[in-house]
């Protein structure tokens, strides 16, 4: 089933740099800046912008901290098997991967059903994701089409000087001078966050997320102890292109045309309800939120899509949030066994 279309929420979300930023190139130069940002080729001409891979790889271990905090071990570590739990996490605060605990289970539903939260969204190496984060291109509206030498002139991109400490004088270590290219304070971004067949509550991990970009509560790039990568982001309120300002969702019309109401939103759990395969998926068959105001369907080639905008969308996000933080409170622990218990 989740390789069909059941409903899908999709927003443009704008960053905005609040202080210098660096996400690296990962390039050694031969000439110029010891670190420099990563560049893409578009619109004719070299341009900085936000890797998607990057976001999304913030995103997740912001929710992962998120989710913990609100109930220890409910998330996953990517990275932590069994046999290392004892060195790289003493205090049992994260589950043993999803990816090396689900390596030897088939199936999609029993895959997802055995997820952590963190993964049902986010993916691991044995399911795939259904979030998905898009590069951040710079604003069209706010920035010309510009060739790379143009951008200091815009002041897009600064030079700034580092140099190493010596960990016993409190000085500079020898000559260990490096400089770096940072995009500057007030520079937006703009990319879309695609959530497809989700749960109420996963709608509510992705307010959260936007919740605090809002509150400058997530840092991005490189040097962020040293006061770079601070940002500040939220849900894009005007038309861009395609898009609709606001929060749109979507389900398809042939199959589903008239049972979600007005004044409702059907989770994943819902819409499964219908054709009996809610429990499988270990999915609440009455996922749905009542919506103190009504948003109309509009029909949309073979889609019925509705947009949150304003007091709408305000509303949602609060319900959902809510029911993200009631669900990873109810979350059903995985046995955590003892260091030295070999995986199986």
């Amino acid at each position: 089933m989740l390789k069909a279309f059941v409903n899908e929420a999709t927003a443009r979300v704008e960053i905005t740099t609040i202080g210098p930023l660096l996400i690296k190139s990962g390039y050694a130069t031969v000439i110029g800046a010891d670190m420099a940002p990563v560049l893409t080729y578009r619109n004719k001409h070299d341009e900085v912008y936000l890797p998607g891979s990057s976001l999304k790889g913030v995103f997740r271990s912001h929710i992962e901290k998120v989710a913990n905090s609100l109930k220890p071990r409910v998330a996953c570590n990517p990275l932590l098997t069994r046999e290392d739990r004892e060195g790289k996490d003493e205090r049992n605060l994260y589950r043993v991967s999803c990816g090396r605990e689900l390596e030897d289970t088939t199936g999609a539903a029993a895959l997802y059903k055995a997820s952590c939260p963190v993964c049902r969204a986010f993916g691991s190496t044995s399911y795939i994701g259904r979030l998905s984060v898009g590069d951040a291109y710079l604003d069209a509206e706010d920035y010309e089409e510009q060739k790379l030498e143009d951008y200091k002139e815009q002041k897009l991109i600064e030079h700034r000087d580092g140099i190493a400490i010596d960990r016993l004088t409190g000085g500079v270590s020898g000559n260990a001078k490096f400089d770096l290219e940072t995009v500057t304070e007030g520079t937006t971004f703009t990319t879309t966050l695609r959530l497809r067949n989700f749960e109420i509550w996963q709608l509510g991990m992705l307010f959260v997320i936007v919740k605090d970009l809002e509150d400058e509560l997530i840092t991005l790039g490189s040097g962020r102890s040293r006061g770079l990568g601070m940002v500040r982001g939220g849900i894009r309120m005007k038309k861009d292109g395609v898009y609709p300002g606001g929060l749109a969702l979507s389900t398809p019309r042939a199959i589903r045309d008239s049972k979600e109401k007005a004044g409702e939103l059907w989770g994943l759990g819902r819409w499964l309800k219908e054709e009996k395969e809610a429990e499988a998926y270990g999915c609440d068959p009455d996922d749905m939120l009542t919506l103190s105001s009504k948003v109309a369907h509009v029909r949309d080639g073979v889609r019925n899509t509705r947009v949150f905008t304003s007091s709408a969308l305000d509303d949602l996000k609060d319900r959902s949030i809510e029911a993200f933080v009631e669900r990873m409170q109810q979350w059903e622990l995985a046995r955590i066994a003892p260091a030295g218990e070999g995986s199986r």
